[in-house]
């Protein structure tokens, strides 16, 4: 399928549609879009543009999940509820999501290896 390309024009618009998708995708972690691979590599690609387009350290620092707490705890709660999908997801599935539903941010590989070893409380059958 051709699918033309979407022109975002300018720093404002890129900054509004970067906190559109953040503050959506903290509204409800359990959408399929919070999770989504394809939200993801967007949200990341907005970030990117941001980060160019305003050089130096703010937002390289700004994307680190440990400076993130609350965002950090409300995907924990998150995934302490997923229930089986969770359970039955491997190391590699895990780490792949907790990405995703981070992105924009960057989990460290601590926060990450904490992440996606954390157990759901959820039963098995939900």
């Amino acid at each position: 399928m051709d699918v033309q390309t979407v022109r975002v024009e300018g720093y404002h618009e890129v900054l509004a549609l970067h906190r559109m998708f953040m503050e959506c995708k903290s509204d409800d972690l359990g959408s399929v879009y919070a999770g989504s691979p394809f939200i993801a590599a967007i949200q990341h690609r907005l970030a990117d543009a941001l980060e160019a387009a305003d050089p130096g350290q703010g937002w390289h620092d700004w994307r680190n999940a440990d400076g993130h707490p609350h965002r950090v705890q409300a995907v924990r709660a998150h995934l302490t509820g997923a229930g089986k999908w969770w359970h039955d997801a491997n190391g590699e599935q895990r780490a792949a999501y907790v990405r995703d539903i981070l992105a924009p941010l960057r989990p460290s590989p601590e926060l990450l290896a904490e992440l996606t070893t954390i157990s759901s409380d959820r039963r098995l059958g939900d």
